[in-house]
């Protein structure tokens, strides 16, 4: 039998028109932390992510409930479907000051969709953000979302909120349910010392964080959660976006202004 090529008619692709996947460029950008993981679990959560992709009606709602999100946490940043019907500069030829606000933006849409939705489209990837004629930014994310499985996404927010809140015992349990409880020293190390208030962000050391972990782990322990891939592309992009706006950026203000129990007092 001739051997066909693992390619989908999906709107994962490079370009904008809704061309085909290739499994191994897909792969390729999902961080090395993917060692902690087993294969399955790898492929049914990416076959969610294909499924959900392809499937315009619930894209539709998971597109209706990023808008309302950012509504409700006040993040002025306009969600278009269709990156190609509406000019818009690139974040490669922004000023400086559009960088920074751009940055801003994207770590409390990052911080917003973790905090008040259940769900999160989770293309972050700079080449899908801008700033259009009128001055305002710009984010044309492709069908990448993910339904965060409760039990997870719970475990999230309490590595975040424990953090920063400086709740050493509500971080660790975070980091026990995720499966994660001897990687604590290493994800301090790399969420940052100080009050997070100018933090600059590295793609490199991203991987180095997930190589540290997966050198802790024991091979006996279990996989980690399916989810952890869609949340890997989520963090991975996250990184790629702002090592590539080249500023550093106020993490802490933006989780205290997109956290719905915090921006009241932001």
């Amino acid at each position: 039998m001739a051997a066909h090529e693992n390619t989908f008619d999906t709107p994962f692709s490079s370009t904008d028109s809704r061309g085909k996947i290739d499994w191994k460029s897909f792969i390729d950008v999902i961080p090395a932390g993917l060692e902690l993981m087993s294969t399955s679990s790898i492929m049914r959560q990416a076959f969610e992510l294909v499924s959900n992709a392809t499937d315009g009606r619930r894209y539709a709602s998971a597109l209706s409930d990023a808008q309302a999100t950012l509504r409700d946490a006040c993040v002025p940043l306009l969600i278009l479907e269709r990156r190609h019907e509406h000019p818009m500069i690139s974040t490669s030829s922004m000023t400086q000051p559009q960088r920074r606000g751009l940055g801003q933006l994207a770590l409390q849409l990052y911080f917003a969709q973790l905090f008040r939705s259940e769900t999160a489209l989770i293309d972050l990837w700079s080449s899908r953000f801008g700033i259009d004629e009128a001055g305002d930014a710009i984010w044309a994310p492709r069908p990448m979302y993910v339904q965060w499985e409760p039990n997870f996404l719970g475990a999230v927010r309490d590595v975040y909120a424990g953090f920063f809140a400086g709740d050493n015992a509500l971080f660790r349990s975070g980091l026990d349910r995720l499966g994660l409880g001897a990687a604590g020293a290493v994800l301090l190390r790399h969420l940052g010392e100080g009050n997070q208030r100018s933090v600059r962000f590295s793609e490199a050391g991203l991987q180095q964080t997930l190589r540290d972990i997966v050198a802790l782990r024991s091979a006996r322990q279990p996989s980690l959660h399916r989810n952890f891939v869609a949340f890997g592309l989520y963090l991975a992009s996250l990184h790629e976006l702002l090592a590539s706006l080249d500023l550093a950026f106020d993490v802490r203000g933006a989780y205290a202004e997109a956290h719905p129990a915090l921006a009241s007092e932001v």
